[in-house]
């Protein structure tokens, strides 16, 4: 970078195409950036040729982003109407921000009225958070005054909490002043929660005063969950005892969980000592935040202790939570654990558990000790596997669960991976698709892959969904399909339905039939 950047003071266009033959990615983005400001500085024509006739990929979005920051500097109206001449997909996701920010630096009140006059989308919103950022650095009261006259309440809101957090660390004071000078309502309620989160790490007990000014009710306890959040990162013992003053039972276990899981990670046995002080529902919440952490330094403790207190409930969350980490590190004695629990609904739940935390790492592996489950058990364990593979492998997740014999598992395993991949890969799932064996598990598949595409083809969702063999699901898929697309293309929808033979005379008079 120091090199190129040198280089490009002279002769910006030789540093450029020399920087696009590299392959080491180290320093590439900062030596872009250096060149194409280098250039902009000498002639910022021949730098945004340059840079649009760059190729699609990496060096071509690295340099449109070093364009905009580089030229926003010199002149923000040039590069707010380059980032408009460029199609949406291919802009950098913070153009918008680059160029607000960069202008709000220098004259903030030109861009909060620019910002101001984009048309009301994502692009307007990211502009005006840029700006607000920018100026409440240099001057949050001005900046703030601004915010509070913005029309529109959404983005009124989401600026003024965004100068209230940069101005909150700078001047408490004046942050919170300004706050509670503000009309009673929703919007002074978010701005006080707001400071509550910008201060409560360095100023608890003020943060706790400024509850005092959020009226009973649900924002008084979202005022106390931000409290708690924060401190937890801080002081879990003080988020504690503070816990333990909250008089809202549904807060108080909520916040205990928060607590619990900081605290664990700072001081297990003073998290456990902690939980154990707490009533019955609210040690339960702290003993679910505590779970992950005792499950990845003792979980043969953690369960035990689990199990003496009657903990381990139908819902899982101390087992789930314990065997989660158990599993990353001996999933073959958390399986083990497992199996000497009583048959029943949670023990299957369990061994999906740890399966399914193999399969985040390892999916092949997890593969092969679902062999080692009772049948009883392999099922949910086969369901839980494919659904996280799925996420990462969606090929390879689907050439596993084809191998399965067929069954509500197998079914139930395509659903996920079609749920997973279509979006994805639509080509690759059809593909797939076709190579299912007629039966339960391609009906489910193909009606849930016909459920995905229809908004986007629904002539293809319909023609896929008129090959399901069951009868009674390929009309209720094709109907569905057709009650979308005859609001869109009436004439396509109708004529299909009376093309096809696929689906039942009683479905094609129920929509042909004149009304």
């Amino acid at each position: 970078p120091v090199v190129l950047a040198r280089w490009a003071e002279f002769d910006p266009k030789g540093a450029g195409d020399y920087l696009v033959t590299l392959t080491d990615r180290n320093g590439r983005d900062r030596a872009m950036r250096y060149i194409v400001a280098a250039w902009v500085d000498k002639n910022a024509d021949t730098a945004r040729q340059w840079v649009l006739a760059l190729p699609p990929g990496y060096h071509h979005t690295s340099a449109v982003q070093g364009y905009i920051s580089a030229l926003a500097r010199r002149s923000p109206e040039d590069a707010l109407a380059f980032v408009k001449s460029l199609p949406p997909d291919g802009r950098t996701d913070n153009a918008f921000q680059t160029v607000f920010g960069a202008w709000a630096s220098s004259d903030p009140r030109a861009a909060s009225l620019r910002a101001l006059d984009l048309p009301k989308n994502a692009n307007r919103d990211s502009a005006l958070r840029a700006v607000a950022s920018s100026w409440a650095q240099a001057n949050p009261a001005e900046a703030f005054a601004w915010a509070k006259d913005i029309p529109e309440s959404i983005s009124q809101r989401d600026t003024m909490q965004k100068v209230l957090g940069i101005w909150a660390s700078a001047d408490a004071a004046g942050a919170k002043a300004a706050t509670l000078a503000l009309p009673e309502g929703d919007l002074r309620n978010r701005s006080v929660n707001t400071l509550i989160s910008a201060t409560a790490a360095g100023n608890p007990d003020g943060a706790k005063q400024l509850l005092e000014q959020l009226p009973e009710g649900s924002a008084r306890n979202a005022g106390m969950r931000l409290l708690v959040e924060t401190m937890s990162y801080y002081d879990a013992k003080g988020a504690g005892e503070f816990v333990a003053t909250v008089q809202d039972a549904r807060t108080r276990n909520d916040m205990s969980r928060q607590v619990g899981t900081q605290w664990a990670r700072q001081d297990l046995q003073g998290s456990i000592a902690w939980a154990e002080s707490l009533d019955e529902e609210a040690k339960h919440g702290a003993f679910g935040g505590i779970a992950y952490v005792w499950g990845q330094q003792d979980p043969k403790a953690a369960l035990d202790y689990y199990t003496k207190h009657n903990m381990i409930t139908e819902e899982g969350v101390m087992l789930t939570q314990t065997l989660q980490g158990w599993a990353q590190n001996d999933p073959r004695e958390a399986l083990n654990w497992v199996k000497g629990m009583a048959e029943g609904k949670l023990k299957d739940r369990a061994f999906a558990n740890v399966i399914g935390t193999v399969a985040d790492s390892d999916p092949r592996a997890a593969t092969a000790m679902i062999a080692l489950l009772p049948p009883e058990s392999q099922a949910a364990a086969a369901v839980s596997l494919a659904a996280r593979w799925a996420y990462r492998d969606p090929g390879a997740a689907a050439q596993w669960t084809a191998s399965l014999p067929e069954g509500d598992a197998k079914t139930k395993a395509a659903l996920n991976i079609v749920e997973s991949w279509t979006g994805r890969d639509v080509g690759g799932t059809t593909a797939w698709l076709t190579k299912l064996t007629p039966g339960q598990t391609r009906d489910a598949a193909v009606g849930q892959f016909a459920k995905q595409v229809t908004e986007i083809d629904p002539a293809g969702a319909a023609a896929w969904a008129a090959t399901i063999g069951d009868a009674g699901k390929r009309d209720g898929s094709v109907e569905r399909i057709y009650r979308y697309w005859v609001a869109r293309d009436q004439k396509g929808a109708t004529e299909f339905i009376a093309s096809t033979p696929a689906i039942s005379a009683k479905l094609k008079q129920k929509i042909l039939a004149p009304r």
